[in-house]
């Protein structure tokens, strides 16, 4: 989902190979002020000196991964995908080579169960504290008791509307089933996700983990909507260009609409009374991580969580950190840009978006839809 996803594990997949050796014995104290504190601990001065990150593009800029290297000597070398899936099927038959891997809460259920992951020990990273409350224990990174991702980006999707045409303020999902705004409605196509935003529209509290008769209610109400939709769309381009239009006036959708904004298109982010969806991309060690690249992996994930990364992608690629620390070094137009100054007020009442139980029954339900 990145934009969906949302959406964040979209640029680490770039190869950030950016490469200066070591650290410079005068200049270690000097670099760990600029990452925000004491980043080099012993564990990571005993860590290998690179290790692999399986990730997106935007996430691995070189930018990004260069404070990191000059301050702790490790290189992060980066193997990139489209789809983390492909990784998986690596690490599920060896030599994937790959020990750290992103990945989001919509999949993380999924690589989970493929048993590629180690769990990961939040007592070695100094800046576990610094996350957004509620990051520490969101859905899809805990199994058995134990931690398994580290979430360092998030967003939520939600409804988007034109005021100018709307003419006032929304706060219900009703107005996507509205007749008044046939022909103006705009519903994503992937992931499931109309499925799941029916599901929120009909008050089901577990809309990830429907059974056959909440499924039978939801491919019901969205049969019914069909007719009053303009797109289900794909790509969120396209899905600019019909809100700056005003081809479509409502719809539901992923933070970049906002951009629109700049051409003096009065869309609005609103809060659904019936709730939004939140999701995040996560840092999860792998099997392939040893002990030495494991201390690695470990010293960047703090780096993640630290003051540079976290305001670098909010101001480069406009993407959310979980980082309080990075949050405290924006300047106030980004912050509020990004919506970062009360981020409880997209979590309150938001839903995390998780693997489906029933991928099968999802997908009929959606074949359903677009073959009525």
């Amino acid at each position: 989902m990145t934009d969906a996803s949302d959406r964040l594990t979209h640029d680490l997949f770039n190869g950030a190979r950016s490469r200066r050796d070591m650290l410079k014995l005068l200049g270690i104290a000097g670099a760990a002020g600029l990452l925000g504190g004491p980043l080099l601990s012993g564990r990571a001065q005993a860590a290998a000196k690179h290790f692999t990150w399986g990730t997106n593009a935007d996430y691995a800029r070189p930018e990004f991964l260069a404070p990191f290297l000059k301050a702790s000597g490790i290189e992060v070398q980066t193997s990139l995908f489209a789809d983390p899936s492909e990784i998986i099927t690596k690490l599920q038959s060896g030599g994937a080579g790959v020990e750290l891997l992103t990945d989001g809460s919509y999949h993380a259920q999924i690589t989970y169960d493929a048993g590629v992951l180690k769990p990961i020990d939040t007592s070695k990273l100094k800046n576990w504290s610094k996350l957004i409350p509620g990051f520490d224990k969101a859905a899809g990174m805990i199994y058995d008791g134990k931690t398994y991702g580290v979430p360092y980006a998030w967003g939520t999707d939600s409804m988007v509307y034109n005021h100018g045409i709307v003419g006032q303020d929304v706060d219900d999902l009703a107005i996507l089933f509205d007749k008044e705004f046939a022909g103006r409605i705009a519903m994503p196509n992937g992931l499931f996700e109309s499925v799941v935003v029916a599901a929120l529209y009909l008050g089901i509290k577990t809309p990830f983990a429907m059974d056959k008769d909440q499924l039978d209610a939801v491919a019901e109400v969205l049969i019914k909507q069909k007719p009053l939709v303009r797109s289900y769309w794909n790509d969120i381009g396209d899905l600019k260009n019909l809100m700056a239009t005003g081809e479509v006036a409502v719809c539901w959708g992923w933070q970049p609409l906002l951009e629109i904004r700049k051409y003096d298109v009065d869309v609005r982010w609103t809060h659904p009374k019936q709730g939004e969806l939140a999701w995040y991309d996560a840092a999860f060690l792998t099997r392939d991580a040893n002990a030495e690249s494991e201390a690695a992996c470990l010293a960047f994930i703090d780096y993640l969580l630290g003051e540079q990364y976290g305001a670098m992608i909010g101001k480069d690629i406009g993407y959310r950190t979980t980082s309080t620390a990075a949050i405290a070094t924006m300047d106030g137009k980004l912050v509020d840009s990004l919506d970062l100054a009360k981020p409880d007020a997209f979590l309150k009442n938001a839903v995390w978006w998780t693997s489906p139980t029933n991928p099968a029954g999802y997908q009929a339900v959606w074949d359903k839809v677009l073959n009525a």
